[in-house]
């Protein structure tokens, strides 16, 4: 794919001027920072990836992208030092090093059941895989209308 497409994909004409470019930007930002910060409040979200781990398209579709859950494995997994580090200088109290550490803890096993979810189907089903990251790449975006062969093909298969 050319740059050109990609950037034309990305920023349609008038970008700048389009609330719905900016509301779909904005919202896709705060759901993947959530999902690597606080990945508590996507307990739903594993437990539904959990009941549809046979069905690509559904968890595709996950609130939090996938990205979000890896960095919450990074983020937490380096936050959880932390807290150790300090309760054993004995300058944390014990409570909050406790309570510090389960969050942590429970951020990690969020994100990763996902992950380990998610992986697990892109390695059993690649070729429906393939063609929702075909979809998800070349489907016109933002209302606008396909332009390319590409374009056209991403939205019958959308349908």
């Amino acid at each position: 794919m050319k740059l050109g497409s990609r950037l034309r994909g990305e920023f349609p004409r008038s970008w700048w001027r389009s609330a719905r470019w900016w509301i779909t930007g904005i919202r896709e930002l705060a759901v993947s920072t959530g999902a690597a910060v606080v990945t508590v409040v996507f307990v739903g979200e594993m437990l539904r990836a959990v009941r549809h781990r046979h069905e690509p398209r559904i968890l595709a579709k996950l609130s939090g992208t996938f990205e979000g859950y890896v960095g919450s494995l990074l983020i937490n997994g380096a936050a959880l030092v932390v807290p150790v580090s300090m309760a054993i200088e004995d300058s944390l109290p014990v409570m909050l090093t406790a309570l510090l550490a389960g969050w942590c803890l429970f951020n990690i096993a969020t994100s990763a059941t996902v992950f380990v979810v998610v992986v697990r189907s892109r390695i059993r089903q690649p070729a429906t895989w393939a063609e929702l990251d075909f979809v998800e790449q070349h489907a016109p975006k933002y209302g606008r209308p396909p332009e390319t062969i590409e374009e056209y093909q991403a939205q019958q298969l959308q349908d």
